[in-house]
C-alpha cells in the first residue's frame, strides 16, 4: 500500500475520535498521518525502513501510547480490510512498539525530515510563513469542526484575510490535513472538505443510530 492510501486511513480513522469525543487521541493520529503524508508515493514497507534507524528520544505522549491506538484501528478493520491493509498495519504498529519509549513529536518530525530533500534541492529564498496566523487559524478551525455555522463563520474569515497568503494557506493546509496542495483555492477547498467529511460521517451515524434505536 501507498504511503498516501496508508494515510487516509488514518485520518479517518481521526474523524471516528473526533466524533467519539477523544481530542488528544485525535490529534496524535493525526500527526502520526503526517509522516505517510510526506513519503506518499514510497510503500509503507520502504517507509519503516527508511525511519527504522531513526535515534530514540523519549518522551510524552510516546509511540508506545500511538500503538495502542494503532491496535484499536487494526480490531476495527479486522473483519473488512483486506489482507495487505492489516498486515501493513502490524508493519506499523510493531515498528512503534519497538521504541515505545520515544516522543511522538521527536518521532514525527525527524521522519518528516529525513523525506525533505537537502542541498541545492532546497529554495533558500521561500517567503516567510505567519506562523501566528497558522496557529490562529489551526486552533479556530479545528475547535469548529462539525459545526457548520462556527466553522463556516470561520473559513470565511479566513478566505477574506488578505493577510493570509499562499505560503500561509499552504502550511495550515499541511498542518490540517498532512497534505499540501498546488494551488491557494485547492488549499482551501481541502480544509472545507475535511469539515464536511465530519459533517457527513455523523450524519450516517445519526442514521445508524436511529435505525438501531426503532
Amino acid at each position: 500500500m501507498k504511503c498516501r492510501d496508508f494515510s487516509s486511513i488514518l485520518r479517518t480513522f481521526a474523524d471516528v475520535l473526533d466524533v467519539a469525543g477523544a481530542p488528544v487521541a485525535r490529534d496524535q493520529i493525526a500527526m502520526l498521518a503526517g509522516i505517510f503524508d510526506a513519503y506518499s508515493t514510497s510503500s509503507v514497507s520502504e517507509l519503516t525502513k527508511r525511519v527504522a534507524g531513526l535515534p530514540e528520544v523519549a518522551g510524552g505522549p510516546s509511540l508506545g501510547d500511538l500503538a495502542n491506538l494503532l491496535s484499536v484501528l487494526r480490531s476495527f478493520l479486522n473483519q473488512t480490510a483486506k489482507s495487505a491493509v492489516l498486515t501493513d498495519v502490524d508493519a506499523i504498529e510493531k515498528l512503534l512498539r519497538d521504541r515505545a519509549s520515544m516522543g511522538l513529536g521527536a518521532f514525527v518530525r525527524m521522519a518528516t525530515e529525513a523525506a525533505t530533500p537537502t542541498g541545492r534541492g532546497r529554495r533558500r529564498d521561500a517567503p516567510r510563513v505567519r506562523d501566528d496566523l497558522v496557529v490562529q487559524y489551526k486552533e479556530k478551525l479545528e475547535a469548529a469542526l462539525g459545526d457548520e455555522r462556527a466553522f463556516t463563520a470561520v473559513y470565511n474569515d479566513l478566505r477574506a484575510n488578505t493577510a493570509m497568503g499562499k505560503p500561509e494557506i499552504t502550511a495550515l493546509v499541511k498542518q490540517m490535513t498532512g497534505s499540501g496542495a498546488r494551488t491557494q483555492d485547492a488549499a482551501l477547498k481541502k480544509i472545507w472538505n475535511r469539515h464536511q467529511s465530519l459533517m457527513v460521517f455523523k450524519a450516517k451515524s445519526r442514521a445508524t443510530g436511529g435505525r438501531s434505536a426503532a
